[in-house]
C-alpha cells in the first residue's frame, strides 16, 4: 500500500482533485440501496492519502471539497428528478439541486479536511482528529439553514441489521463516527513512517469492535416476531399515483376514489384503521364537512381514517401540510401540521428579498413554488387515534432528523406518511426508507409508513419489516401494530448527547496521541 500512497503523492494537483472526486462518488454506492460498504475504506483511505500531500490550507480544503462534491452529486442526483415532473416550468432549474447544492454541501467536507490539516497531526492521531472533524461537520450540515442530514455514512449499515442495532445505543451519528474511523485506518499501511505493527493494532481493535456490535445485534434481535397491540388492525394504502398526475384538477376525485376502492378490498383481514399517505386526500378535509361524512361511511366500527391532507385557515389564508384523524362519526378527531418544511419544495426561502430584487420575475418558477405555513414551536407532535396508543406523527422529510423525534408527550409508535413519487425509481426513496428503519431501532418503537408510490411498510422496533409494499406497487398491506420494546433505548433516553460525547472523546484522544508522537519523534507541532 505504500506504493499506492506514493502514486497518489506523485499526481499533479488537478489529478489529485479528480481522484478525490471519484473516491467521493463511491460513497453513494456504499449507501442504500446498494450498500457496498467495502467501498468506504477505499474512499476514506484515498482521501487521507491525498490530504497527506497537502502543503497549504487551500489544498487541504479542496481535497475534501472535491471529495464531497463527488459524494453529493452521486448521492443526491435523485433530487433533480423532481424537476422533471413539470419539466416546462422547472427543468431549467435542475443544475441547482444536481450541481450547486452538492457544491455547497461539499464545503462541510472541505472544512473537515482543513481542520485535520491545521491540526498538523500524523498517523493514528490524524485519523482520530479527522473522524471527529468529519462527524462534527456532519452535525453542522444537519442543522444549519434548517438542516440536511442526508447521505450520513452510518446508513451504509442498513443492509446489515445486526450492526444497525447499535443505533439503539449510540444513534446513527455514533455509528457513523465508528464507521469513518474504521474506514480510515487502512491509510496507515501506506505511510512510510508508520510500522505495520502500529497500523495493524488499531485496525484489528476496530474489527473486534464491529464484531462485538454484530454479536450484540444478533443477541438483541428476538428470534420470534414482535407481539402486536390488541385490536390494532391496520390497512396501509399505497395508491401509486404518478406525481405528474397527482394535482391535475380533473383527476383529483378519481385519485380519492382509487384510495377508497383499495381501502374497501375484501381480501385479507378486516381492518379497523385505514392509513393513507401524505396529501392522499387532495381537498381541504377539515373545512369540507360533506366530504368528512362521505369518507366516514367506509370506517369500520370503532375505527378511523388517518390521512394526509392539506389544511387551510380561511380567515388568515394560511395553509399547512397536515395529517388528520377522521372518526367514524365524520368528525376530525386530531390534527398534526408538518413542522419541518422542505426549502423550495414547501416554502420559498427569502421570498420577500426575491420579490424586492425582481429575481422572482426573472425566474418565474421560483415565484410559483408553494408556501405552506410553519406551525408554532409549541405545536403538538403526538397524535391520538381512538383505540390506539399515542403516536409520534412525522410527515415525509421530518423523519430524517433523529434529534427531532423526541417529544415531551410520550408515544408508543411512530406514524410516517410521505410521498416520494417526486423521485421516481431512484436511490432517493430507498435512502428515505433506510432512515425510517433506523428511527425505529433508535427509539425502540414500531414505525408505520404510508407512501404514495412506496415504500410503505410496518417496521418493528428492531428494524425488521414484517409487511411491505415495494416501490411503484399499487395496493395495500394489512398488519398489526407492533409493541414497543419494554424499556426505552439508551439513545431514546439521552439522544445526541451520546454521539456528541464520542466526537469530543475522539478529538481528545487525537490531541493526546499527537502530543505524544510529537514528543517522541520531534515532529513539528
Amino acid at each position: 500500500m505504500t506504493a499506492l500512497n506514493s502514486w497518489v503523492s506523485n499526481l499533479s494537483g488537478f489529478k489529485k482533485y479528480l481522484l478525490a472526486f471519484v473516491l467521493g462518488t463511491l460513497i453513494a454506492a456504499a449507501l442504500p440501496p446498494l450498500n457496498l460498504i467495502f467501498l468506504l475504506p477505499v474512499s476514506f483511505t484515498g482521501l487521507l492519502w491525498i490530504l497527506g500531500t497537502s502543503t497549504t490550507r487551500r489544498q487541504a480544503f479542496l481535497a475534501g471539497w472535491w471529495f464531497g462534491w463527488g459524494q453529493f452529486i452521486a448521492g443526491l442526483y435523485w433530487i433533480g428528478v423532481a424537476f422533471t415532473v413539470d419539466a416546462k416550468t422547472h427543468a431549467l432549474l435542475m443544475p441547482l439541486p444536481v450541481l450547486v447544492l452538492p457544491a455547497i454541501l461539499a464545503i462541510f467536507s472541505g472544512c473537515a479536511t482543513l481542520v485535520t490539516h491545521m491540526s498538523k497531526s500524523h498517523s493514528l492521531a490524524r485519523i482520530f482528529i479527522f473522524s471527529g472533524a468529519w462527524m462534527a461537520l456532519e452535525y453542522v450540515r444537519g442543522v444549519i439553514f434548517t438542516g440536511f442530514p442526508w447521505n450520513v455514512i452510518g446508513y451504509s449499515w442498513s443492509g446489515i441489521l445486526p450492526v444497525l442495532q447499535s443505533t439503539a445505543f449510540i444513534g446513527v451519528y455514533g455509528l457513523t463516527l465508528l464507521t469513518i474511523f474504521g474506514s480510515s485506518l487502512p491509510s496507515l499501511f501506506g505511510e512510510a513512517n508508520t510500522s505495520r505493527k502500529t497500523a495493524a493494532f488499531p485496525l484489528a481493535t476496530t474489527a473486534v469492535i464491529f464484531a462485538i456490535l454484530y454479536g450484540v445485534g444478533i443477541a438483541r434481535i428476538p428470534s420470534s416476531a414482535t407481539e402486536n397491540f390488541d385490536d390494532a388492525t391496520l390497512r396501509i394504502v399505497q395508491p401509486n399515483i404518478p406525481q405528474s398526475d397527482k394535482w391535475k384538477p380533473d383527476l383529483l376525485l378519481e385519485h380519492l376514489r382509487k384510495i377508497v376502492r383499495l381501502s374497501l378490498s375484501e381480501e385479507g383481514a378486516t381492518p379497523r384503521y385505514f392509513i393513507w399517505p401524505e396529501t392522499a386526500v387532495p381537498y381541504y378535509l377539515t373545512t369540507t364537512k360533506q366530504l368528512q361524512k362521505e369518507l366516514a361511511q367506509i370506517i369500520p366500527p370503532g375505527g378511523a381514517i388517518v390521512t394526509g391532507a392539506p389544511r387551510r385557515d380561511p380567515v388568515v389564508q394560511q395553509y399547512w401540510n397536515s395529517l388528520q384523524v377522521l372518526g367514524e362519526a365524520g368528525d376530525i378527531l386530531d390534527v398534526y401540521d408538518k413542522q419541518h418544511l422542505v426549502p423550495y419544495g414547501e416554502y420559498m426561502p427569502l421570498r420577500s428579498i426575491m420579490v424586492a430584487t425582481g429575481l422572482s420575475k426573472i425566474i418565474p418558477a421560483l415565484d410559483q413554488m408553494s408556501d405552506f405555513a410553519t406551525p408554532d414551536s409549541s405545536a403538538k407532535k403526538v397524535i391520538f387515534v381512538p383505540g390506539l396508543p399515542p403516536a409520534r406523527a412525522l410527515i415525509c422529510y421530518e423523519i430524517v432528523f433523529p434529534w427531532e423525534i423526541a417529544s415531551e408527550t410520550a408515544f408508543s409508535w411512530i406514524l410516517n406518511i410521505t410521498n416520494d413519487g417526486w423521485f421516481g425509481t431512484t436511490s432517493g426513496p430507498y435512502q428515505h426508507f433506510a432512515m425510517t428503519r433506523t428511527r425505529a431501532i433508535e427509539q425502540g418503537v414500531a414505525v408505520v409508513r404510508a407512501a404514495n408510490t412506496g415504500i410503505s411498510a410496518i417496521i418493528d422496533p428492531y428494524g425488521r419489516v414484517p409487511a411491505e409494499l415495494a416501490l411503484n406497487d399499487t395496493g395495500y398491506l394489512d398488519g398489526g401494530l407492533p409493541l414497543p420494546i419494554p424499556e426505552r433505548t439508551l439513545y431514546a433516553r439521552h439522544g445526541e448527547a451520546i454521539p456528541i460525547g464520542l466526537v469530543f472523546a475522539f478529538f481528545a484522544i487525537g490531541i493526546v496521541l499527537h502530543r505524544r508522537l510529537r514528543k517522541n519523534t520531534g515532529l513539528p507541532s
